[in-house]
Formats: C-alpha cells, sequence, structure tokens
C-alpha cells in the first residue's frame, strides 16, 4: 500500500507528477468538450485544471516541472512548426504580407499596452507585467521564453507565471466574446 500513498501524496515522486498531470490532462480534455450557449473551450480547458489543481497545493519537484516544462514547450513549438511549417511560405502568394502586418502591428500594440500599464501603475514589477502580457494574448511559449529570460538573470522575484495565470482566463474570454460579437 505504501506505492498507492507515494503515487498520490509525494510530490518528489516522479510517478506522483505524471499522474498529477495525466488527472490535469485527462480532466482538462473532458471538461473542454462541455458546451455552454454553443462554445466549449476546447483544450484550454487544460490549463485552467492546472490552475485549480495548483491553487489547491498540488505540486511537484522543481527539478522534474521543470524538465517536463522545458520538454512540452519543445514539443509544442515542434508541433505547431510540423503543421504550419509546409505553408508557411506559400501564404506569402495569398496576402500573407498584409496578415503578417497586421500580426505585427497587434504585438507592437499590446506591448506598448502593457508598457503603459506598468509606467501607470508603478506597483507592478516589470516581469509581472511580462507574465500579463503574455496570459493576455494567450501566448504560452512567449511565457516559456520570458521565464528562461528570467532564469539567465538570477531572477527571484515573483513567478512571472503568477500574471500569465491571472491573465489568462480573462484572455480567452475576451477571444470568444469578440468571435462571438
Amino acid at each position: 500500500m505504501d506505492w498507492l500513498q507515494t503515487l498520490l501524496w509525494d510530490s518528489s515522486s516522479v510517478a506522483h507528477i505524471v499522474a498529477l498531470y495525466a488527472f490535469v490532462i485527462s480532466a482538462g480534455v473532458l471538461l473542454g468538450k462541455i458546451k455552454i450557449f454553443g462554445v466549449s473551450l476546447g483544450v484550454t480547458f487544460v490549463l485552467f485544471m492546472g490552475i485549480l489543481m495548483g491553487h489547491f497545493g498540488f505540486t511537484g519537484d522543481t527539478h522534474i516541472l521543470h524538465f517536463i516544462r522545458e520538454f512540452g514547450l519543445i514539443l509544442f513549438v515542434f508541433c505547431i512548426g510540423l503543421q504550419v511549417g509546409p505553408s508557411f511560405f506559400t501564404s506569402f502568394k495569398k496576402g500573407g504580407m498584409t496578415l503578417n502586418a497586421l500580426a505585427l502591428g497587434i504585438v507592437v500594440l499590446n506591448i506598448a499596452t502593457a508598457l503603459i500599464i506598468y509606467f501607470a501603475d508603478g506597483t507592478i514589477p516589470l516581469p509581472m507585467i511580462v507574465g500579463i502580457l503574455y496570459g493576455a494574448v494567450t501566448n504560452t511559449p512567449g511565457l516559456g521564453a520570458a521565464n528562461e529570460a528570467l532564469n539567465q538573470l538570477n531572477y527571484t522575484g515573483d513567478p512571472i507565471a503568477l500574471g500569465y495565470a491571472c491573465a489568462y482566463p480573462l484572455g480567452v474570454v475576451g477571444i470568444i466574446l469578440s468571435l462571438i460579437l
């Protein structure tokens, strides 16, 4: 019975972390299929389940979580590259330059808005603003890159993911509402 105790409650156990991730992903995918007024959150609900489980104190060893985070980010970027890569250059022939210019404008506007909030408020640390920025635009790879940059600078303040977790739900809801309207 010790193995079950370790599996469920020992946060330094790799098996515990794998079981926790499996539960969060499974529950998130299942709950993401629920439609409310014809709208479902899909795989986005996995992140909401992760936030909920983190709120209740479910966590794991820092080194194992770091490896899983980095490996997951690598897989995510790789899969996006496989999906989008073959049609990337051909998209420039079909109005791709206009869409890329529009995307660049949106990025610049988001950064300007974040900087305005940072300088207007003055109490929120810049790394937290960066987390809020990436959460508001639902940019998980950007969060990973910013987090790695902060690690290289030996940043020890508030975790950047906290700002991301606070802004991400509103970013998702905002996108859904703007598409409905």
